[in-house]
């Protein structure tokens, strides 16, 4: 903890990397509040902003590029529920080359969170959320959110578990995707259950945004 406390800094990546973390050289990890993360690995290229907090994680990773902006919580502690089945994604956040997250969002991982390259949570205030009650059969649902290549979930959304974001989906502004929902690749879904609402194409250069840009 205390060292993920100090600024970013090439002694902060060495720090890390010798207390068992596997963060590439490149690396950028600001300020933030680490807090029972088993282990991060951060590839070439990647931006961790300042005061994001990281709690009871078992595994951080982010691929090529991939960017972490500023004040987002990230929490594994749903992912110790008696009885969880683990497939291997439980208390995981795994983002690809160039996925985003941009800032002020609360996402439970404790089912785990997979963003495919390209992916997005933008905006601010969205909440993904991998466990919830279950009506029919009592107990919890644990089970991932997955955003497919270029999947983008707007400002002030809400994701349950279980839901899959197509390829080109985007989530528009103020929508809930329900659990389990799978939305449609390549179109914009909106509304509360969000509903398919017209086809969509984001160019790929659209999607390929570098620091300082």
């Amino acid at each position: 903890m205390l060292v993920f406390l100090l600024p970013a800094c090439g002694l902060k990546i060495r720090l890390l990397n010798l207390l068992g973390h596997r963060i590439h050289p490149s690396a950028r990890i600001g300020i933030c509040w680490v807090q029972n993360v088993e282990r991060f690995e951060v590839a070439e290229g990647v931006v961790i902003g300042n005061f994001n907090a990281f709690r009871f994680m078992k595994l951080v990773q982010l691929g090529k590029n991939a960017r972490i902006v500023m004040f987002n919580w990230i929490l594994g502690g749903s992912g110790f529920e008696p009885g969880a089945v683990d497939t291997g994604t439980l208390r995981t956040l795994r983002m690809s080359e160039a996925a985003h997250i941009v800032s002020m969002h609360y996402l439970d991982c404790g089912g785990g969170l997979v963003m495919a390259p390209h992916s997005w949570i933008t905006g601010i205030r969205s909440t993904v959320l991998t466990h919830a009650f279950d009506p029919v059969n009592g107990g919890l649902i644990l089970e991932p959110v997955t955003l497919e290549k270029g999947a983008v979930i707007s400002t002030n959304c809400t994701v349950l578990p279980g839901v899959t974001l197509g390829e080109g989906a985007l989530l528009a502004a103020g929508s809930t995707a329900w659990t389990r929902q799978q939305v449609a690749a390549a179109h914009l879904h909106g509304g509360v259950p969000a509903r398919r609402l017209t086809p969509i194409k984001v160019e790929e250069s659209l999607y390929d945004r570098r620091p300082g840009q």
